[in-house]
């Protein structure tokens, strides 16, 4: 009796070790089947990240290459690409002896820097003359409450008028400067001959580009408004222009502060 109640205890045994070694394997399995997922799952999201990533530099790549069509273009056309930081001191300023870059390439081209009182003449995109000028002194006249301020005005303009021995009609301003008295206006003291030059062109609103009977004053800020030219420039210029002829009128070294509202003189001529 004895002997069959050992036998028992041992087989329960037998049974419940075999079956606790039996949840033990099925748990590994189970823990080994999660960690094969968790692989599997980091593995496809690197893989989506890693594809992410792949198209990435090719959006840099295409921008990279915009940018470099574009400097190339700029070197290309004699105009300055882009600034870059580095480029350090590289980066140059545009040139004063190129055409401004929407300047029509075909005829003739007058520009005119203010900064450093030079005017340019261009054919068919190449410079072909170039000399000093006179330009605005930027000088205020006050007589009571009329004011006039001598400037050059900046900006595109064209040639409305080509006009041979201009004659100048003296303004106010010019007796008020010389601390003479103002004349009624079909006065014979207002009517100059030769102080324009040979030649003149007319920008409208009272700027010309003329000559002048005082050759010490080309090159420097001295005039009322217009731009005074040598004679020979002057008559360059004035042969090789047309009505409509573009003319740009500019400052290559920009001052730090606003410059006073582009108010000029109220020259005029016949």
């Amino acid at each position: 009796m004895k002997s069959i109640s050992a036998v028992l205890v041992q087989a329960v045994l037998v049974a419940v070790l075999a079956l606790s070694a039996g949840r033990a394997e099925a748990s590994a399995v189970e823990k080994q089947t999660n960690r094969s997922t968790d692989v599997a799952s980091h593995a496809a999201s690197a893989s989506k990240k890693i594809q992410r990533d792949a198209s990435a530099p090719l959006a840099i790549s295409t921008a990279d290459s915009k940018t470099a069509d574009t400097e190339t273009a700029g070197e290309e056309s004699g105009t300055p690409g882009p600034c870059h930081w580095w480029q350090f001191r590289r980066c140059e300023k545009p040139r004063a002896d190129t055409l401004p870059p929407d300047a029509p390439k075909d005829g003739p081209v007058i520009t005119v820097d203010v900064s450093t009182h030079t005017a340019y003449l261009f054919q068919g995109g190449e410079l072909v003359a170039k000399s000093p000028a006179a330009t605005g002194s930027e000088k205020l006249l006050k007589k009571g409450m009329r004011v006039w301020l001598f400037h050059t005005p900046e900006g595109h303009l064209r040639v409305l008028r080509k006009i041979v021995d201009p004659v100048w009609t003296k303004p106010d301003w010019a007796f008020i400067e010389n601390g003479d008295r103002v004349p009624p206006p079909d006065s014979p003291k207002r009517q100059v001959r030769g102080h324009l030059g040979r030649y003149a062109l007319d920008l409208g609103d009272g700027i010309l580009i003329h000559g002048t009977d005082d050759p010490s004053s080309i090159g420097k800020p001295v005039s009322h408004g217009c731009i005074r030219l040598p004679e020979e420039m002057l008559e360059t210029v004035y042969k090789a222009a047309k009505v409509g002829t573009d003319v740009y009128i500019f400052e290559s070294d920009v001052p730090q502060q606003a410059s006073a509202p582009e108010h000029h003189s109220d020259l005029d001529y016949h």
